[in-house]
């Protein structure tokens, strides 16, 4: 009569097959999570956008004119964004009133206290990209992912008044002055946040509050910014050059091949990096004239 032999164990090579079809099967399956993670981060991304584009409609609605991208004159470096301004819109009716000296300068800045402490280092998740890593470039203010459309011009020159953008220093549109109309011009749209002391995405500051349509998304021209200190060329942050008395940020995002932005009518898109250069340029200009959409 045979005696029964139970086996105690795998042998090496058993043991070294299922690692090897393991290793396989993570590897066939981490670039499917990986995509279903970013679907989902884009499809949160473009839901902020819907509510950022209700939220300037709703402001709209009660000031007969969008917001000012910032005050005008010596109060626009420092003394709040388009930003604050929208804080009601977006359930933030609290921040909104913790905010101290909006367009005032003899009062504090976004950088002053009580307005650090109150506002500015509050992340608002309405405004963050969860593509994107949260940055702190100091004295813990918060960086974010959307800024307004200043048109194809430097930030630090940005004016509403001549059509070019819907946005500027100390003034901005009415929505039915859009003549382009509001489903062909650009409202709100994705940049990233730099990273370390790079000031790109730094949305309470005026440099930085507003894009340029002067190239389209995630060009692979440099951003410009006052200061080498505030341009931090390192991984994973986009070209930066240091310019002096200039400020020029590009639509950028952490997504694969494009960017998503939300036009003036409401209307929430994801526009391809490869998107034709004049029709990107003419998005960004309300009163241009020319005929085109996202559609071209």
């Amino acid at each position: 009569m045979r005696k029964h032999v139970a086996r105690s164990a795998f042998t090496l090579i058993e043991l070294l097959v299922v690692i090897a079809i393991l290793a396989i099967l993570i590897g066939l399956l981490l670039p499917a999570v990986q995509k279903v993670r970013e679907a989902a981060a884009r499809s949160q991304c473009q839901n902020n956008l819907k509510q950022i584009g209700l939220a300037m409609h709703n402001y709209h609605d009660t000031n007969n004119a969008l917001p000012w991208g910032t005050p005008s004159g010596a109060a626009e470096c420092c003394w709040g964004t388009w930003q604050v301004l929208i804080l009601p819109y977006i359930e933030q009716q609290n921040l909104f009133n913790l905010y101290q000296s909006w367009g005032n300068n003899g009062g504090p800045s976004y950088q002053a206290s009580p307005n650090t402490t109150n506002v500015t280092t509050h992340r608002l998740k309405t405004l963050t990209c969860p593509s994107d890593t949260p940055n702190t470039p100091f004295s813990n203010i918060t960086s974010h992912n959307y800024a307004v459309n200043y048109g194809a011009t430097d930030n630090n020159t940005a004016m509403s008044g001549d059509g070019g953008a819907p946005f500027g220093h100390g003034q901005s549109l009415t929505l039915p002055t859009i003549s382009d109309g509001t489903s062909n011009t650009i409202m709100v749209a994705e940049v990233v946040q730099g990273q370390r002391k790079d000031l790109r995405g730094f949305t309470w500051w005026a440099d930085a509050s507003g894009i340029t349509t002067y190239a389209g998304p995630n060009t692979s021209l440099p951003d410009q910014i006052y200061s080498a200190s505030y341009c931090d060329t390192g991984m994973p942050n986009p070209p930066c050059v240091a310019a002096a008395g200039k400020a020029s940020f590009y639509s950028r995002s952490r997504h694969t091949q494009g960017v998503n932005l939300v036009m003036c009518d409401g209307s929430v898109h994801f526009v391809n990096n490869g998107i034709n250069a004049q029709t990107w340029t003419a998005l960004g200009t309300p009163q241009g004239g020319e005929p085109v959409s996202l559609g071209n």
